[in-house]
């Protein structure tokens, strides 16, 4: 470690590990990151939105600084465990936060990855869903499967469902890896591959308890599969996440983990995917002549649209609130808004996003519901692309679709929005 290059401040601190440790926790509480990975030959590194940066006014993290912060975040049966199981998965509080740890041991050294905890649990209109996901979360039975890649914050939008379920009169259970969020009035129970305590076997022992709502925390193999189909066939509401990049790819996913059409269509009830994306910054927001500064980007949004039925963007402009003088302002002069990163009355650094021109973050959804008209399809043996193709057609609203009324809104970029979309 090269000290010369780190304030005597910095350099003090790390001879303190648990004084270190805190500050660490503290920095990802300043920064709003939801994540931190303590890694060797590197300084700390944050997620924020979806972003990794590395701290570099901090030193990069050598065996013995590593070994010390690990065994600072761990008591002395939590430290024996993990010299004899080279992992382990640990809690922590600091000051009004909670923080989820995994400490691991990859090949010659300690690896450390931190998850800040939401505060609370948002509820679904602070997630912005439409009307029609109340509905669906409503019914009695079928499965409601969330789709979706590492980092797309799952457990949030899980959580926020069982919240607006949660009422005294619905027996709730869940089967979660770890238990993230303990709440009132569920009945939560944590998985333990290690001594056979798999999500299939407790998805079985939970069939026999007869529970109202029962939410898996992800479907990984044949058994998982086949036994929430079951749970759903018998009057079960089915929550759980699947490892998929969209809704429709998700039909290819369980045939190939051994489900057959029928069982799709008969326990299916609405598939969505979610991806986070950076929010235009509202305080330095200024107008953009999309049609006359991008217009490559224009064709793609004016594709988009021409593609949608013309009462579906009449409906999402009524869900979304979108007013006739903004609707106006966006199809006649093509302005949306992006951020400056500029202070409007000073021209200095904006104070609120730090001259990025993005705060926040903002969640896009993309629902497939299976109506019976979808499967219908599905029985016919048609493919995913099929299904898609056919539900896109028929009101389907897909990731790009809610990013293009999301940058009608001005919450998003166009360049955010194909980021991580890719243009259909």
């Amino acid at each position: 470690m090269e000290e010369k290059k780190y304030s005597d401040a910095i350099l003090n601190l790390i001879k303190k590990p648990d004084k270190y440790r805190d500050y660490l926790l503290q920095l990802m509480i300043d920064n709003k990151a939801s994540d931190m990975y303590l890694t060797y030959g590197e300084p700390p590194a944050l997620r924020i939105y979806d972003q990794v940066y590395r701290v570099k006014q901090l030193p990069p993290f050598d065996d013995e600084l590593l070994t010390e912060s690990a065994y600072f975040f761990m008591d002395e049966f939590e430290w024996e465990k993990f010299r004899r199981d080279l992992d382990i998965d640990l809690w922590w509080s600091y000051k009004w936060r909670r923080f989820r740890l995994n400490i691991s041991k990859q090949q010659k050294h300690i690896m450390i990855v931190i998850r800040l905890l939401a505060e609370k649990i948002p509820t679904l209109d602070e997630l912005w869903m439409p009307p029609i996901f109340k509905e669906l979360v409503k019914r009695k039975s079928w499965i409601i499967l969330l789709a979706w890649p590492t980092w797309s914050w799952k457990s949030t939008t899980l959580y926020a469902c069982l919240h607006y379920l949660n009422r005294p009169e619905v027996n709730i259970t869940t089967y979660e890896d770890p238990v993230e969020n303990k709440m009132d009035g569920l009945n939560q129970s944590q998985v333990r591959a290690d001594i056979g305590y798999t999500f299939a076997s407790w998805l079985r022992a939970a069939l026999r308890q007869d529970p109202d709502v029962i939410m898996v925390w992800e479907i990984r193999d044949e058994e998982t599969l086949e036994t929430a189909m079951e749970a759903a066939m018998t009057w079960h509401l089915v929550f759980s996440t699947i490892h998929t990049n969209s809704a429709a790819e998700t039909i290819t996913r369980v045939y190939n983990m051994g489900a057959q059409p029928y069982m799709v269509a008969g326990t299916f009830n609405l598939v969505m995917a979610q991806r986070l994306w950076r929010k235009v910054c509202e305080h330095c927001k200024v107008k953009y002549n999309l049609k006359k500064d991008n217009p490559a980007m224009y064709k793609q949004i004016m594709e988009v649209l021409q593609k949608m039925n013309p009462e579906h963007i009449k409906r999402e402009i009524k869900l979304r609130w979108i007013s006739p003088a903004r609707w106006t302002e966006f199809t006649k002069e093509w302005i949306i808004y992006i951020g400056s990163g500029k202070d409007p009355n000073t021209g200095d650094i904006c104070p609120v996003c730090g001259g990025s021109g993005e705060k926040w973050r903002v969640w896009l959804y993309e629902f497939m519901e299976y109506d019976d008209d979808l499967r219908q399809k599905i029985l016919d043996g048609a493919s995913a692309l099929e299904v898609e193709k056919f539900a896109l057609n028929n009101w389907m609203m897909n990731l790009e679709r809610d990013g293009v009324f999301k940058l009608i809104k001005w919450w998003i970029t166009p360049n955010e929005l194909y980021r991580l979309v890719k243009h259909n």
